[in-house]
């Protein structure tokens, strides 16, 4: 199920325009009342920017800039882009402010545990973690210290991506829209020509709450995505190094996508809202009894709980 089917568009859409990137189907809804050549235009450019950072973030490509990274670990620099250099910077931020619960250098932990089309024969696990990646900002260059360690950016790309096509929007002056990269992360642009906010199902299980988006972003997680060989969840916590299994669901509402697709990461590995969490930024909880858990100041505005058994 990808997350179009849980956005209640509740107006005409002027455009829709589709992209497969990251290992998901992108969409994007343009509800401006525009000629279609200007939001084609518009919509087109915006799909090709996340197509750009699929050719730089794909650990699956070859020529990617994220493999040039990981082919050089343990013997050489590589130098990035000034636009990639940000996206790491980024990371390292994020990977403090969240106590090291949102790491981007799980890739040869994630090939470990199975998530890599088979688990490695080895038993001990191998390097992996943040420390291991050094920039040098005066020369744009990125070494993963050790020759095992492995970027994986799994946990920020799709949001990453969007934050991205979202500018090249604005920039072409669209003001009613909404992106979303599968199940992780959806971004409104503006409100529905209605003057309404998008409202986007969190969860498509019936009683699931819905997220009122409005020049934000909701991003989902969940353990269940993939599974190994041993039924164990993809997202891995970094400070164990194991599958993390504390919550059914993790979700966040931000006004950056990257933001809210590295906090649904984040709390999902630490199964609670953290005290340093920003307020304005809402954290959504699934737990194995299956309630909701909904917290942050912002909370109250970007999400309308939903009655089991109720329409959404």
């Amino acid at each position: 199920m990808t997350q179009a089917s849980n956005i209640e568009s509740g107006c005409r859409v002027g455009l829709r325009l589709a992209l497969d990137a990251m290992g998901t189907r992108f969409e994007l809804l343009i509800a401006d009342d525009a000629s279609e050549t200007m939001l084609r235009a518009a919509g087109e450019e915006a799909l090709a920017c996340i197509n750009d950072w699929h050719r730089r973030l794909s650990v699956f490509d070859k020529g990617s800039v994220a493999s040039a990274i990981n082919a050089g670990a343990g013997e050489r620099a590589v130098r990035v882009d000034r636009d990639m250099l940000g996206l790491l910077l980024a990371c390292k931020t994020w990977h403090t402010e969240t106590g090291g619960a949102f790491d981007v250098a799980l890739g040869s932990l994630m090939k470990h545990h199975g998530f890599r089309d088979e688990s490695s024969a080895n038993p001990s696990p191998p390097a992996f973690g943040m420390r291991h990646i050094e920039i040098d900002e005066s020369q744009c260059a990125v070494f993963l210290s050790h020759p095992d360690v492995r970027l994986d950016f799994g946990g920020i790309a799709k949001g990453w991506a969007i934050d991205e096509a979202c500018v090249v929007l604005k920039d072409a002056g669209i003001a009613s829209a909404i992106i979303h990269g599968g199940t992780s992360t959806t971004k409104a642009i503006g409100t529905r020509p209605d003057g309404q906010p998008w409202r986007v199902k969190i969860d498509a299980k019936d009683g699931a709450p819905i997220a009122l988006l409005a020049d934000t972003s909701l991003s989902v997680s969940a353990p269940s995505g993939r599974l190994n060989e041993y039924q164990q969840g993809h997202v891995l916590d970094p400070r164990t190094g194991e599958p993390t299994k504390s919550v059914k669901l993790a979700a966040s509402v931000a006004d950056s996508a990257a933001v809210s697709d590295m906090w649904a990461t984040a709390l999902l590995v630490m199964g609670e809202r953290p005290d340093s969490m920003p307020g304005a930024i809402a954290s959504i909880l699934n737990h194995a009894d299956r309630s909701w858990r909904i917290e942050g100041e912002s909370a109250a505005r970007c999400i309308a709980p939903t009655k089991k058994g109720s329409e959404s």
